[in-house]
């Protein structure tokens, strides 16, 4: 008879993963059919009991198969192609493009929220993530972020995403440069995050003399134990094959529409007329972005007749959310016509200057430069 319910289950967990249709459903890869255990050498038989006849109407019960677990008992394996998660939402995401290696990128992000079917567990204890980023539906990076706290908050895991390297495709720096402007010039933009979730997860046990109670990915239960050797030990789980591929939108710079002169620092005109005005100036970030960009330059023009004024350099830009007080340097260059006419309407009448992008915007990172050479922005100097 209880050969009989077990195999019925089976059978009925057989059809209700058949439920999620053809197109997410795929059994274990067979290299991790070699290597997985059946759960009563984990947890022992009560537990595959439980699991076959009480949590085959949970989502997460529904996706873990007798033969689940690595031959330590360590790890948890989903069948593959399954989406255990509805949708992710990063609160902020932070740039940093200062690396001596030109082509090295990081980002990380103080919190990161995925909202996963109903029935995964509650008891996380960390969690990471196999990213691919994916712009206008083309793979253009791919990052691994290390291990972090991970909480459950009914359906959501929040958790953070620590520094980790962005790996640029070869052949799509293009595109990852086109990913750049997108967020610099516009109010939004939304991209899609795909990849697969790992978490860590700590299967408690409480129990009375006599009464086993566990928690875990298979629910919750308690019954009488027949012996001692019937308790579950707590341990920690490590679940992966958690696919997931969301849309994320993010608010982006806008073009920087607000950049506030602060005050004059400093102004120095050569014998051959040349100059050199060095100025503090507020650039205020409204966007969920934040970045490091090192030194950025940007060819100066007058913002009503478009005369060439010359280049000005942001020292050292970083745009984190809210005020940046940045040096800017602007200085006459070989374009600029009648440079002493210039310096002295801007130091004695005041200037609009419109600051614009170029190709060598960014004097370390060629990805970045190309990203930015669509800037327009503009600062009144009174």
């Amino acid at each position: 008879m209880r050969y009989a319910i077990i195999t019925f289950a089976i059978v009925m967990m057989a059809a209700s993963l058949s439920s999620f249709g053809n197109k997410h459903v795929g059994a274990l890869p067979l290299q991790l059919i070699k290597r997985a255990v059946d759960i009563t050498q984990c947890f022992g038989e009560h537990l595959l009991e439980h699991h076959t006849q009480s949590t085959l109407n949970q989502p997460f019960g529904r996706l873990v198969t007798k033969q689940a677990f690595d031959d330590n008992c360590k790890a948890l394996f989903l069948p593959g192609g399954i989406k255990a998660v509805h949708g992710i939402k990063l609160t902020a995401l932070d740039f940093d493009f200062t690396d001596p290696d030109p082509l090295k990128i990081t980002l990380s992000s103080p919190e990161m929220l995925v909202d996963v079917i109903p029935g995964l567990p509650g008891l996380i204890t960390s969690t990471r993530q196999d990213v691919i980023l994916v712009d206008n539906g083309v793979e253009i990076a791919k990052f691994s972020t290390p291990w972090a706290d991970g909480v459950m908050d009914g359906n959501v895991l929040k958790t953070t995403v620590g520094r980790t390297t962005v790996n640029v495709i070869d052949d799509k720096r293009e595109k990852f440069s086109a990913f750049i402007s997108a967020l610099t010039i516009n109010p939004s933009h939304t991209f899609i995050l795909k990849g697969e979730v790992h978490v860590k997860m700590n299967i408690a046990l409480t129990s009375t003399p006599g009464v086993l109670a566990v928690s875990g990915p298979f629910g919750s239960f308690t019954k009488a134990a027949k012996k001692i050797g019937d308790l579950v030990p707590s341990k920690i789980v490590t679940i992966t094959g958690i696919y997931f591929e969301s849309e994320v939108t993010l608010t982006g710079f806008a073009n920087f529409p607000d950049i506030e002169f602060v005050e004059l620092l400093e102004k120095t005109e050569n014998a051959d007329g040349g100059f050199t005005i060095k100025s503090k100036v507020n650039i205020k970030n409204v966007s969920q972005l934040s970045v490091k960009m090192g030194n950025v330059q940007f060819n100066t023009f007058d913002a009503e007749s478009s005369e060439p004024i010359g280049i000005t350099v942001l020292e050292q830009l970083t745009l984190a959310r809210g005020d940046n007080f940045i040096t800017a340097v602007s200085t006459s260059t070989s374009a600029t016509k009648n440079p002493h006419e210039i310096y002295t309407r801007v130091t004695e009448n005041g200037e609009t200057f419109r600051l614009e992008g170029s190709l060598e915007s960014s004097m370390n990172d060629p990805i970045l430069a190309k990203g930015i050479s669509v800037v327009r922005a503009s600062v009144k100097i009174p």
